[in-house]
C-alpha cells in the first residue's frame, strides 16, 4: 500500500505539477511537521507573456491523521495586458480533478474535458468551460458544463492532414480535449496552418490563423530555472509533454 507521501507525489504528477522537484521536497517537509494545513506556490509560462500562478493547499484530515490535498488558487497574468488577469480555486477529490494546465486554458477562455469523480467513485469525463459573467458564492467563475459534444466527429467534418494518420490524430484529439489550442494544417486545395480550438457551446471547432510574428516561447530569458525542465507523463498516457512547459519557482508558507 502506498504511503500518504506516495499518494500525495502522485496526485502533484497526475494533475500537471511535476516529480522529483522543489515542490515535492516542501510537501515532505511540512507533512513531517505534523502541520493542520500549508499551502505552496508554483508558476508556469505555457504561453507566451502569460505567467499562470497556483497556490496549493493541504490539509490534514482527523482522525485519520493523514493528508490531502484539498484544492489550489490558479491565476493567469497577462503582462501585455492585465485587464484580462483571471483567478479561480479548483478542487481536488481524491487525486481527481482540473490539472494545472487545464486551468490555465479555461482561465484563458477555452474549452476543456476534464476528469472528475461520481459519487460511486467512478471517473468520468466532461466538457467544461469558464462562465467569465457568473460567479458562485465563493466568488469562482460558474462552470458551464458540456455533455454532448464528439470532437472527432467534428474533426472529420474538415480537411485536416493531422486526422488522416492515426500517429497525429490520437495525440491532436487529447491536446484538444485538455482545451490546447492546436496548430494544423488545413487542406483546402492549398495546405494552409491554422489554429483550432474545441468549441463544445456550439459544437464546433474554432479557428484562426497564426500571426506571423508570433513566437511560442517557454521561460528563456524570463528568469532563472532553479531545477532542470521536468517532463510529466500522465499515468493513463494521455496527458502530453508539451502540457508540462513549467518554470519552476516554488516556495513554501508556513502552515496556518
Amino acid at each position: 500500500m502506498k504511503s500518504n507521501l506516495e499518494f500525495l507525489n502522485d496526485n502533484l504528477k497526475y494533475l500537471g505539477f511535476g516529480e522529483n522537484t522543489l515542490l515535492n521536497q516542501q510537501v515532505a517537509e511540512n507533512t513531517a511537521q505534523g502541520r493542520p494545513e500549508f499551502e505552496l506556490y508554483t508558476d508556469a509560462f505555457f504561453e507566451h507573456f502569460i505567467r499562470t500562478e497556483a497556490k496549493l493547499h493541504f490539509l490534514k484530515l482527523v482522525p485519520q491523521g493523514i493528508y490531502v490535498f484539498d484544492h489550489y488558487t490558479a491565476t493567469n497574468q497577462y503582462e501585455q495586458d492585465p485587464a484580462r488577469n483571471k483567478e479561480r480555486e479548483f478542487h481536488i477529490y481524491k487525486g481527481t480533478g482540473v490539472t494545472f494546465k487545464e486551468a490555465y486554458n479555461l482561465l484563458d477562455g477555452r474549452a476543456a474535458r476534464i476528469d472528475g469523480r461520481s459519487q460511486d467513485e467512478e471517473i468520468y469525463r466532461t466538457w467544461v468551460q469558464l462562465d467569465f459573467g457568473e460567479r458562485d458564492v465563493h466568488r469562482n467563475y460558474r462552470f458551464k458544463y458540456y455533455r454532448y459534444f464528439d470532437l472527432d466527429k467534428v474533426l472529420a467534418a474538415y480537411p485536416i492532414e493531422e486526422m488522416q494518420a492515426e500517429a497525429t490524430k490520437k495525440p491532436l484529439i487529447a491536446s484538444l480535449e485538455r482545451g490546447n489550442r492546436c496548430l494544423v494544417t488545413l487542406n483546402t486545395g492549398k495546405p494552409e496552418p491554422k489554429w483550432i480550438e474545441a468549441n463544445p457551446a456550439e459544437k464546433s471547432i474554432r479557428i484562426s490563423t497564426p500571426d506571423p510574428s508570433s513566437k511560442k516561447r517557454g521561460s528563456e530569458g524570463r528568469r532563472p530555472v532553479k531545477r532542470a525542465s521536468r517532463t510529466v507523463p500522465d499515468p493513463a498516457g494521455e496527458k502530453a509533454a508539451e502540457d508540462q512547459e513549467l518554470s519552476e519557482e516554488t516556495t513554501a508558507v508556513s502552515g496556518k
